[in-house]
């Protein structure tokens, strides 16, 4: 079963993020934070794009189809409150 695991410290934002094989840094862009990452929805946003283009390219690769590749664009607006 895939582990993730998440670590903040008194260093603002920055989150130390850890998978079974990979370490990440997730943090909020200045003035709030340092922006030595993506911040939590800069993450959501590449979550939805990548399980998007690799459900089109397995999807291609079943059907045979000659697909070179695939770019997906994802934007949201949100509001501070």
């Amino acid at each position: 079963m895939a582990q993730v695991i998440t670590k903040i410290d008194r260093s603002k934002y920055k989150t130390i993020i850890t998978t079974d094989n990979h370490q990440l840094i997730g943090d909020e862009p200045i003035p709030f934070g340092q922006d030595l990452g993506p911040s939590p929805y800069d993450f959501l946003l590449m979550a939805l794009g990548s399980c998007v283009a690799m459900t089109l390219r397995m999807y291609a690769d079943r059907k045979g189809w000659d697909l070179k590749e695939v770019e997906v664009h994802l934007d949201q607006s949100r509001i501070h409150s």
